[in-house]
């Protein structure tokens, strides 16, 4: 199993002194919220005008290392800790419990993500040893699974389950052709008037999905503190074993206030910003998300095109990893 990038705070933070001896674990949209909550009045301070993917809110609180608040620097020493013994027990999973997945999952089709969802399945009748690991790693919560859209579920649980049952092997939608067709919608006389505008693709409809408020500056398509914890909730639920074994679309949407190639382009930036974070700091492998804007060519309230509703966030499932 690849190493999950559990330097969620490496990336994030500089180096402290804190080890790795409490069983204790934390996942990603546990430990950004505490550091957005704790540190949020430093990055404003120091890194107002950075985002949070590619790394450069920790260049930007290592280089103002010194003028960082107590109570800051005490979090992120906490929470080193306890995101590198989950991500520890993440990486270790698949040798711990070796031959607990060698007898239940026979068989099973070569993968991290198809293993991990077959083991995951299986869980309950594995080694005492095994089954700790799992605890650790997170793992270890029950799910009903179920598809469809939920609108800001807020929790990781409620994302997996959201995002759970796509089986066919090809993908219908991708971020290319969905941005061919917004090109096409705005070039489309029929499609000038914003109140009559049929959805753009139907099939965007018909995936596993959810819709998240994630909130940036104004104008802007940086992420706002406030909403660190969504993106890493995103995060938790995509490294789950029921979601290793598949790849996920991004889609940015705005309402129709202001130009409408602007509000093409701004949505494209967003949806680029959260896949940036997805991956760094949150250790997402690029080829696993896809992200486009639509800007206010999809409204999910056509009737109102200025509500804010309409700005919104999808994360949908796009169906398994080719192998």
């Amino acid at each position: 199993m690849k190493l999950l990038s559990y330097v969620l705070l490496a990336c994030l933070v500089w180096t402290v002194g804190a080890g790795c001896a409490s069983s204790q674990t934390i996942g990603y949209a546990e430990a950004i919220d505490r550091l957005a909550q704790s540190c949020a009045k430093d990055i404003d301070k120091f890194c107002k005008t950075l985002n949070l993917g590619g790394g450069r809110v920790s260049q930007c609180l290592e280089q103002n290392q010194a003028g960082v608040s107590p109570s800051c620097k005490s979090t992120i020493a906490d929470l080193k800790s306890l995101v590198a013994t989950r991500a520890q027990a993440r990486a270790s999973v698949m040798r711990v419990c070796d031959s607990d997945i060698r007898r239940l999952c026979s068989g099973i089709q070569p993968g991290d993500g198809n293993l991990m969802e077959c083991f995951y399945k299986a869980r309950q009748r594995v080694s005492p040893q095994c089954r700790q690991t799992v605890a650790n790693a997170g793992y270890d919560v029950s799910l009903s699974p179920s598809a469809g859209t939920s609108q800001v579920a807020l929790d990781s649980n409620d994302l997996v389950s959201s995002l759970q049952g796509i089986e066919q092997a090809a993908n219908t939608i991708n971020a290319a052709s969905l941005r061919q067709l917004a090109l096409q919608s705005m070039n489309d006389p029929s499609r000038a008037n914003r109140m009559n505008r049929a959805p753009l693709s139907a099939q965007l409809g018909q995936h596993a999905q959810l819709t998240i408020a994630i909130q940036f500056d104004f104008n802007s398509a940086r992420i706002r503190t406030d909403s660190f914890r969504a993106v890493g909730l995103m995060a938790d639920a995509l490294n789950h074993p029921y979601l290793q074994g598949y790849r996920f679309l991004i889609v940015g949407h705005t309402d129709a206030k202001g130009n409408r190639e602007y509000n093409l382009k701004l949505s494209q930036q967003r949806a680029d910003a959260i896949r940036e974070a997805l991956i760094n700091p949150f250790g997402i492998n690029a080829s696993r998300i896809e992200a486009v804007g639509l800007g206010e060519e999809q409204l999910l309230k056509p009737n109102s095109p200025e509500a804010s509703e309409n700005r919104r966030v999808q994360l949908i499932n796009i169906g398994p990893i080719s192998r």
